[in-house]
């Protein structure tokens, strides 16, 4: 069961890696300098500041639900827009409605695929691989420190999972359910994108050498992760594991540039 969160990671980073264009045309690039590497410092300090949002709304289930699903509206729009247009609107309601009235896993896992390659593909094309590769790396150190160390990222899923916002991956398994962060596929998505619009490696397809093998050090990394999950039981942190296979598959791949 747990393989279809890695299938899960390869459709999204594919299906990030083609909304270039769209994203692009649409001009939907939120840094103006690719190559500056302090808008990953940016990127991690509005991460900073969403967790503790999160953490010090989470005693009043009704304001933290309040600022997620108005932050998930948000969000549905603008990755939808350059495929919508106008009708983004329309369909972000429609989808944040059924997330509250009828919050099924499906749903829920369909919102955060959207999420994850609209995320993805928005700041892949708006980060060149160093600053990526500086984010990456950071957030893995966080990752690991948020999940064994302070603990606080364990909170935070719980509370996201208790109101069934979209940023989580669900697999029902019985009375239990296991879960996949939505930051465990955008994060090294946004390399995988990056190293598609901005590297000048060969082509296979569609898709460039650079970002395909970006891409596979991702769903290693994920399968390890995977492993070591299903022999010992409790929550780990994902991105350690999955930043650095994707950082390993960039720099293998970027010697056919």
């Amino acid at each position: 069961m747990r393989l279809i969160f890695a299938i899960i990671f390869l459709f999204a980073n594919l299906f990030a890696a083609l909304s270039i264009r769209s994203y692009e045309s649409a001009g939907m690039v939120v840094f103006e300098d690719p190559k500056d590497v302090s808008n990953s410092l940016l990127y991690f300090a509005l991460i900073l500041l969403f967790t503790v949002l999160v953490l010090l709304l989470a005693r009043s289930e009704k304001f933290l639900a309040g600022l997620i699903y108005t932050l998930t509206l948000v969000s549905i729009f603008y990755v939808l827009v350059p495929f919508m247009d106008v009708f983004a609107l329309f369909a972000a309601v429609v989808i944040t409605v059924t997330l509250i009235k009828k919050p099924h896993w499906l749903i829920v896992n369909i919102s955060a695929f959207l999420l994850a390659v609209g995320i993805a593909a928005m700041f892949g094309i708006s980060l060149e691989p160093l600053p990526v590769i500086v984010l990456l790396v950071t957030l893995a150190a966080y990752d690991a420190i948020s999940v064994y160390k302070t603990k606080h990222m364990l909170s935070l899923a719980e509370s996201v999972t208790r109101i069934n916002a979209p940023m989580v991956f669900i697999i029902p398994r019985g009375e239990e359910k296991m879960l996949m962060g939505v930051g465990d596929v955008v994060i090294p998505a946004i390399l995988a994108v990056s190293a598609q619009r901005f590297t000048s490696s060969p082509e296979i397809a569609f898709i460039k050498l650079s970002a395909l093998f970006t891409i596979l050090g991702g769903f290693m990394g994920l399968l390890l992760l995977l492993t070591l999950m299903e022999r010992r039981k409790g929550p780990h942190a994902g991105l350690p594991f999955i930043n650095t296979g994707a950082i390993l598959g960039f720099l293998f791949g970027s010697f056919f540039s």
